[in-house]
């Protein structure tokens, strides 16, 4: 099975390279990759009057060649729900992108979407606006890390925790690059 899914990569990588005007394009359904770990899923418990952070990170490898190529486009797509289950407050979701694991959670989200209050059992879809980042040298390399952050904030001390998970319902990338890879 393993002969057969390297022949799978290079038939995808050789119908990406017959785009014409010397781009490559990748389309990468990443969630598809942090389903089976349960990365999917980022669940919270947070005593009332707290402000934290709940995580998940995973690392890709990409296909090699990429580093001498460059990015023309990246456009990123994401999407989740937040399924609350007790307690409430409000919840900021954000998509990073690195090169290295040390660096991912850093600077400026790719994708970031604010819920709004939440209370009680709920379920709030989050739909930030697809994100496009001409240039971005983060896609040009053999990997990158992707981490998806949930940051809480629950209401005042006197209520119930916050419990609960972030879900996410949509995660894709897709990459134009300037073919250098042959």
């Amino acid at each position: 099975m393993r002969g057969m899914g390297r022949w799978i990569a290079c038939l995808a990588v050789a119908a990406a390279t017959g785009c014409g005007q010397g781009h490559v394009i990748f389309n990468v359904d990443a969630l598809s990759f942090l389903r089976p770990s349960g990365d999917d899923n980022i669940p919270y418990d947070l005593p009332g009057g707290f402000t934290a952070d709940s995580s998940v990170a995973q690392f890709f490898a990409l296909p090699g060649g990429l580093g001498k190529s460059t990015i023309n486009t990246v456009s990123i797509t994401a999407a989740a729900a937040i399924v609350n289950a007790t307690g409430g407050g409000n919840m900021v979701f954000d998509v990073f992108f690195s090169k290295k694991q040390a660096g991912l959670f850093t600077g400026t989200p790719y994708v970031s979407a604010a819920s709004g209050p939440v209370s009680g059992v709920d379920s709030v879809p989050l739909l930030p606006p697809t994100t496009v980042s001409p240039g971005d040298t983060v896609f040009n390399s053999d990997s990158v890390w992707v981490g998806i952050r949930a940051h809480l904030t629950s209401n005042p001390p006197l209520l119930p925790h916050m419990t609960g998970r972030l879900r996410l319902t949509e995660l894709s990338v897709h990459i134009v690059i300037n073919d250098k890879i042959f």
